[in-house]
């Protein structure tokens, strides 16, 4: 599915230019005419916009084939405790693997995302000791550890979509459980638990996310269930991230709106 989006993703876009200088153009002709066939061709015409502008209007992150637009930032001392014959990043089945060690993150080069719409879909792929993992969103700084300053959309199975304020992050009204220390890499996090019980699915299955980041809040969706919504995000921009930290997760789909 995807290949075919964007084999006709170009058309899709001079598409939508024409048809939008049409209906500029001839909407006095169109109310002259007065006749039902035109009026209709006209509702369909304006249908057919909407529908050209929504597939234009969302932006693929990954092309199903390599990592270009990618890059892995990896903490070499931080393994979680157990090692992994395959590269910690590699492409499998249209799909971004993850061992999940060493620690880090795969974050894409462009850093300039402030709201917007995050969809994706990930499932757990093997088991491991300690099966963790999570999306990040505004990404304002690389710190030199496997935390970045960010904030984490949780994919752990036990904390599903709570959301973290990481690497020095701040969230208005959250105190971190301890103060910010650039030498530590998992001090200063302020944590809001998720808001509903978990809507993941079975081990092996493809779940469904969706993390949207508007102004000074974050909602994040799993499986058409909204999970959770925080306030007080203070970081205005930044890149999105997926994250390497003990859990072997596939991520397939990857689009922001």
């Amino acid at each position: 599915m995807n290949e075919v989006v964007e084999m006709f993703r170009p058309a899709f876009r001079i598409l939508g230019c024409a048809i939008a200088l049409v209906i500029g153009s001839q909407s006095e002709w169109w109310t002259c005419a007065g006749f039902g066939i035109m009026s209709g061709m006209k509702t369909s015409i304006l249908a057919m916009s909407v529908l050209v502008g929504a597939v234009c209007s969302a932006a693929e992150l990954f092309n199903g084939k390599d990592l270009s637009g990618w890059t892995a930032v990896a903490d070499h001392d931080a393994t979680g405790g157990y090692a992994a014959s395959e590269p910690t990043w590699s492409v499998v089945d249209g799909a971004i693997r993850t061992t999940g060690t060493p620690f880090g993150y795969l974050r894409t080069k462009r850093a300039d995302f402030t709201d917007f719409k995050l969809k994706l879909e990930y499932r757990w792929w093997r088991e491991t000791k300690r099966p963790n993992s999570g999306v990040f969103v505004r990404l304002a700084a690389e710190t030199g550890t496997f935390i970045p300053k960010c904030y984490e959309n949780q994919l752990e199975c036990k904390g599903v979509c709570s959301v973290f304020a990481l690497g020095g992050s701040v969230l208005d009204g959250v105190a971190p459980k301890t103060p910010y220390d650039p030498a530590d890499a998992l001090s200063g996090i302020a944590a809001v638990p998720a808001k509903a019980p978990s809507a993941e699915k079975p081990f092996g299955e493809w779940n469904s996310l969706e993390v949207e980041a508007k102004g000074d809040e974050i909602v994040s969706r799993l499986n058409g269930v909204e999970m959770n919504r925080v306030k007080g995000v203070k970081n205005p921009k930044g890149a999105i991230a997926l994250q390497s930290e003990g859990g072997a997760v596939e991520f397939r789909n990857i689009v922001v709106e």
